[in-house]
């Protein structure tokens, strides 16, 4: 009863005006990236000699290598020498402190912030880094770090992503079905080249390699079987999300697809056709104004079955440059760091793992617990 789920539910995606890239297959991505390992200054594999295959079997389980889809004369590591001494020290004390969620300075943060949201919004991979500036007492714009690449990085990444589509666009889709509780869920997931969100529409970052999704989810019965149509869908941007009952006012449905209308640069999925004011201190919005290209069911060209994939499960890589600051370069300019690591992470620049796979190597929680990470067990009691 599950064959042509995925087909007859895939979502309908409408861009804003300007996007540059679309959901793409992983192969046509590799196919002009270098396969890289950190500290190693020549490649594991130049452009061209790299596949999924090879990053599900030759390379399996190795969290430091990444994909590089740009020159390696761009994406050096001292991109980071572009940004102001006093956004260089605010990243480098968040690299070694704990931080913690707090409640109040989420208030600061966010102007929709309420409890009812407070789970959803708990979820923002920015929110550590947040908080800590927050605890700093940096409270507007002037004082907070905007994590943008260079722009040729972003023109690079743009010119590679053309060069690889062929005359009709080979968009793609990829998808999972997993029991869960009593629900089946149904998840798609949309790979883009590159997020320029902080270069094209004023966000907060860039970075090479963007995973993003939507996910329904069905009742099943004593059998197993899904009961069509969903009981839930939730647009997913940013590692949050926002979960609505199927057949509420505020989603858009044609037949039996769910619209969705994807932000501009960030690739966050929502459910109306709106700016979204996602951080007040920040000014961060995301354009999902729906007034560009569509992508409805019969404009896929290819969809693929995650569980299939050998890459999905073995490649704990990124999908992109990743980028650290050494340590010895952040003590002269910065001055002495209490810290005995030799470097950090830049946060928000650096490509993300897989769909499987979190920042720091574990299996994502909407991975293996997606009914609690949306939030559906709440909504199903109210």
């Amino acid at each position: 009863m599950t064959e042509g789920l995925h087909s007859r539910y895939v979502p309908i995606l409408r861009f804003t005006q300007g996007e540059q890239f679309y959901p793409m297959a992983v192969e046509d991505f590799v196919g002009y990236c270098s396969l890289r390992r950190k500290r190693v200054a020549t490649p594991l594999l130049n452009p061209g000699r790299v596949n999924p295959t090879l990053l599900g079997y030759l390379h399996r389980d190795e969290p430091d290598v990444y994909l590089q889809s740009v020159p390696a004369s761009l994406a050096d590591q001292n991109v980071a020498a572009r940004w102001s001494t006093d956004v260089l020290r605010s990243l480098t004390r968040f690299s070694y402190r704990t931080t913690y969620w707090q409640s109040e300075l989420a208030r600061v943060a966010y102007r929709w912030f309420s409890e009812r949201t407070q789970s959803a919004t708990k979820l923002f991979w920015w929110n550590d880094l947040v908080m800590a500036l927050l605890g700093e007492g940096k409270d507007s714009m002037g004082d907070l770090p905007r994590l943008d690449l260079p722009p040729e990085i972003r023109r690079a990444a743009a010119d590679n992503y053309v060069r690889s589509q062929p005359c009709i666009p080979k968009y793609t889709y990829y998808h999972r079905l997993v029991p869960d509780r009593q629900y089946l869920c149904l998840q798609y997931w949309f790979f883009y080249a590159f997020n320029d969100w902080a270069t094209g529409y004023g966000g907060m970052n860039d970075h090479e390699g963007d995973w993003e999704g939507i996910y329904l989810f069905f009742n099943q019965d004593s059998l197993g079987h899904p009961q069509e149509p969903p009981a839930f869908v939730t647009f997913v941007g940013h590692h949050s999300r926002l979960t609505k009952r199927w057949g509420h006012p505020d989603v858009t449905m044609d037949g039996t697809h769910p619209v969705a209308y994807v932000a501009a640069g960030s690739h966050a999925s929502y459910p109306e056709r709106k700016d979204y004011d996602l951080m007040a201190i920040y000014g961060l919005v995301d354009y999902a104004t729906g007034n560009g290209l569509t992508i409805g069911p019969g404009d896929w060209q290819q969809h693929v079955d995650l569980d299939t994939q050998p890459w999905t499960l073995a490649f704990l890589g990124a999908w992109g440059t990743r980028y650290w600051l050494p340590l010895s370069w952040a003590k002269q300019v910065l001055g002495i760091l209490q810290t005995k690591a030799d470097e950090f992470g830049l946060p928000g620049v650096s490509a993300p793992r897989g769909p499987r796979y979190a920042e720091d190597g574990t299996v994502r929680p909407n991975w293996i617990s997606a009914v609690d990470w949306a939030g559906i067990l709440h909504l199903d009691r109210d």
